[in-house]
């Protein structure tokens, strides 16, 4: 079995460790570990879908096809994602959108192919708030539950700095136990910091990682 992590941030900080955290966890005699930084590949936007539906077939030249090959083949998907203003990156979004194509090409096929694939979640946010990352969260849960792919762990990780979280011991032995979790069982629970339903006043100074309470 194949986890492959779809990492969709530019640099190797916060959100490629902690993907890497729980795929290491998982990981096992007849598990296997895979990542792909989306920084690493060419998925252009969404173009004139009339044109690709009349052809019947996508003209948009880059690496999505070669991409969507290996998250078919995967058993446990990784989508792990840095928070920019209240949502995904820019890469891991276009990767998203693009699956609208499939929808418009190859429905049913598409729907069969990822129906049913375990999915986990993994967003890294730079501060402490619930507010910032819940509407992510939903607009990533709800396309997952569209396709009828399974959210088999949502995880919400804090680090600001791009060393935060590796040097974080609490959050990384956590996030070791969801990986552990995982592979014991189709779904796992969820990693959510203790404060994260319990929003802050948004003029109160935020200290990520770094407080305590």
């Amino acid at each position: 079995m194949v986890g492959l992590a779809l990492v969709a941030s530019p640099r190797e900080g916060n959100t490629a460790a902690a993907a890497n955290d729980l795929l290491a966890a998982w990981a096992g005699q007849d598990r296997h570990a895979e990542e792909l930084p989306l920084s690493a590949v060419s998925i252009k936007p969404i173009a004139d879908c009339a044109r690709c539906v009349e052809v019947g077939a996508c003209h948009i030249q880059d690496d999505f096809g070669r991409v969507m090959e290996r998250i078919y083949a995967a058993e446990l998907l990784v989508l792990a994602t840095p928070l920019y203003w209240y949502g995904p990156s820019a890469s891991m979004k276009l990767l998203i959108d693009r699956w609208s194509c499939l929808l418009d090409l190859e429905e049913e096929r598409f729907r069969a192919r990822m129906r049913g694939k375990r999915t986990a979640i993994v967003i890294a946010q730079g501060e402490q708030g619930f507010y910032e990352v819940a509407p992510c969260l939903q607009m990533m849960e709800w396309t997952l539950r569209y396709l009828d792919m399974v959210v088999a762990t949502r995880v919400v990780i804090v680090g600001h700095a791009r060393t935060d979280y590796a040097a974080d011991e609490r959050q990384r032995h956590r996030l070791a136990e969801v990986g552990a979790e995982l592979a014991r069982s189709q779904v796992a629970s969820d990693m959510l910091p203790a404060w994260f339903h319990v929003p802050h006043v948004p003029s109160e100074p935020l200290g990520g990682v770094f407080r305590k309470d």
